[in-house]
């Protein structure tokens, strides 16, 4: 059994800004470092008209509860892949996610999808986190999606400057 994630993040800027905030390589790498991340690397394939792809590997540190702390350990490495289509013809972007947790037995998959929404745009996230361990997998999921709420505010934080800039 998974259990269900979902962020919206709203700007005032439109979905092309947006877009083109999410695939910036010095965007990506300040949002993965400020929402925790050490030893952040990020690769950006930026195939223009065709969409892109990003690659994050980071390390976190464990701010789990200690039940969690025995399945992943004081830290946690994970690789992001995201895959982001190429624009529609709404002007909407669409896209998905996958984290892996390394050697932790958890997983987040899912999608993107950047719309306008007033005189804006809103980054609405979409998925599931599955962890892969008996009778506690469950509440490794929900740490999870604390983890993944927490992230979501922050990037809110984060997206919002980085644009005014």
């Amino acid at each position: 059994m998974a259990t269900k994630i979902s962020g919206d993040l709203r700007f005032s800027a439109s979905p092309e800004q947006v877009y083109a905030m999410v695939t910036n390589p010095e965007y990506v790498q300040e949002k993965n470092e400020r929402t925790g991340g050490e030893e952040v690397k990020v690769q950006v394939d930026d195939r223009g008209a065709e969409g892109a792809s990003i690659e994050v590997s980071r390390v976190l540190p464990a701010e789990i509860p200690s039940f969690a702390k025995k399945f992943v350990g004081e830290q946690i490495q994970t690789v992001q892949k995201d895959e982001w289509a190429p624009v529609n013809s709404d002007g909407s972007y669409q896209g998905t996610l996958n984290v892996d947790f390394g050697k932790t037995p958890m997983s987040i998959k899912g999608n993107f999808a950047i719309r306008p929404e007033g005189d804006g745009a809103v980054l609405e996230v979409r998925g599931e986190a599955k962890a892969s361990v008996p009778l506690v997998g469950g509440k490794l999921e929900n740490v999870a999606v604390e983890q993944f709420q927490r992230a979501v505010r922050k990037e809110q934080e984060i997206g919002e400057e980085w644009l005014a800039r």
